[in-house]
């Protein structure tokens, strides 16, 4: 599993119009490149170009630098069979395939896996290469050691481009890719003048941690929902939670193990479709918990993913609107669920109006909160509901009477959604809730135990927010999908 190259490109466009590219980082291993010599017969081994014509074959095969709209057989073709990320890009010496490519903040990252099947790469199908995943990991790791570039302008001198040799002489040595995460490369670097440990340490762990330890949960769920307010179409919701974890530890190999439960709160979740990572075992105590042990890695990681069922809506929504281009009247209520928590870090409704012009005028009476007219776009009203619904009946209303320009008082650069005519709007809805999950998941920090045993400060964090929350307008259609029928 390794690569025989890699090269960060950074793409610019110019004034007229035509993009261009500059290679910022190459590199070819020399000890792989004669492996894939070994490996593909002579008449099918195609050698690596010059870093400037690898440049141009690859901008060219992306479609990038064209000053004309050309069709290329090899590339538009409707025989060519897509498989992005990976491209096969054509040189004076034939194709070489495959070509990973991965796009970040404007540049390029790209590699040359090895292919170590003995013969033609063309007849090799991509499950029979495991260079793809090792240098798709490597190229991910290259982009995060890069990071985004916040107003300066990469070159070939900027220091983080300068410090990826040494990046890669430690992460993938001789082409071969190790540890790729740029926090254990950054750590195993620094602490090459520290004395030898007499314990050999793990390859995920190559340095052991020294400080007060500590561990650190967030439990993160996120629901996506779409309201019709309709008697033919069902309402639809997804509730997903995502459990990290950051462990502090001293010792060569920390374990740790933690009972993720989840409670009733006044509904009956069940908790599914669990994706542990990968040094994780689980293993479930009754239908409302299970033990998580595991040897925690260095660096800040995903310890587990789920998806719920058998909860409700937090917030039921009704939505009406009627109107034309140039006025229109509309009546929006919320209603918060029972026993969701009533407190909100925020709760606020966008209604975008597509396809019209700016909002002149605004007649608005909200039964709480504030509304107004988002400065970014001149035709969005915002209701602000604030932190709180009120206690008593946990409803809010906003009735609107809004009057708007004419359609080319917009500025053009403005998204106009092309299904959003007329009658067809919808509200969205954004909230974020801390120290609280629908389906009541939580960590207890006394509960967690460490091997071998240590005092451990552990903090457990909870919120959940809305991801994707639309309540479409009663009066219009609304966009949705329907799942296939399988003929009797």
């Amino acid at each position: 599993m390794s690569v025989r190259g890699c090269w960060v490109i950074s793409v610019d466009s110019g004034e007229d119009g035509r993009s261009t590219g500059k290679t910022l980082f190459s590199r070819i291993f020399p000890s792989v490149e004669k492996r894939a010599k070994l490996c593909a017969n002579s008449d099918h081994y195609v050698p690596l170009p010059d870093t400037q014509v690898f440049l141009e074959d690859l901008l060219n095969e992306l479609g990038i630098q064209l000053t004309i709209k050309k069709f290329i057989g090899s590339r538009d073709s409707c025989k060519k069979v897509d498989q992005k990320p990976v491209f096969g890009v054509h040189t004076a010496a034939g194709v070489i395939w495959p070509v990973l490519v991965l796009e970040q903040a404007g540049l390029l990252y790209c590699c040359v896996p090895l292919v170590e099947v003995v013969g033609s790469s063309s007849q090799v199908s991509l499950i029979q290469i495991p260079g793809i995943a090792a240098g798709y990991s490597l190229l991910l790791g290259i982009a995060d050691f890069v990071g985004k570039p916040q107003g300066e302008v990469l070159s070939e001198t900027s220091s983080v481009i300068a410090d990826l040799y040494l990046y890669l002489s430690c992460a993938a040595p001789f082409g071969t890719p190790q540890n790729v995460q740029p926090d254990i490369v950054r750590t195993t670097l620094q602490a090459k003048n520290t004395p030898v440990p007499k314990d050999k340490q793990p390859a995920w762990r190559p340095v052991a941690y020294k400080g007060k330890p500590n561990i650190y949960f967030a439990i993160t769920e996120q629901i996506k929902a779409v309201q019709y307010d309709s008697s033919s179409i069902k309402d639809v919701w997804d509730l997903y939670g995502t459990v990290t974890c950051m462990a502090e530890l001293e010792g060569i190999k920390p374990e740790v193990s933690v009972p993720f439960t989840w409670t009733d709160n006044g509904q009956s979740p069940t908790l599914n479709k669990f994706l542990f990572h990968h040094s994780v075992q689980s293993s479930t105590i009754g239908g409302s918990e299970c033990r998580l042990e595991f040897f925690p890695p260095p660096e800040m990681f995903v310890l587990c993913q789920y998806t719920a069922s058998g909860i409700d809506l937090p917030i039921k929504g009704f939505y009406q609107m009627k109107g034309d281009l140039f006025k229109a009247d509309l009546l929006l209520q919320l209603k918060l669920k029972e026993h969701v928590k009533n407190t909100f870090q925020y709760c606020f409704v966008q209604l975008p109006f597509y396809n019209r012009g700016l909002i002149v005028n605004q007649d608005c009476t909200a039964s709480h909160g504030s509304v107004s007219v988002s400065p970014s776009d001149g035709r969005t009203l915002v209701w602000n509901v604030g932190q709180k619904f009120p206690s008593k009946t946990l409803e809010v209303s906003l009735k609107a009477a809004l009057l708007f320009d004419k359609a080319g008082s917009i500025s053009k650069g403005l998204y106009d959604d092309p299904f959003c005519m007329g009658q067809n709007a919808y509200a969205q809805v954004y909230f974020k809730m801390t120290e609280y999950t629908q389906t009541g998941s939580m960590i207890e920090p006394k509960t967690v135990q460490v091997s071998p045993a240590a005092k451990v400060k552990v903090t457990v964090v909870r919120e959940y927010l809305a991801s994707d929350y639309k309540i479409w307008n009663s009066h219009g259609d609304a966009q949705m999908t329907f799942a296939p029928t399988l003929p009797s």
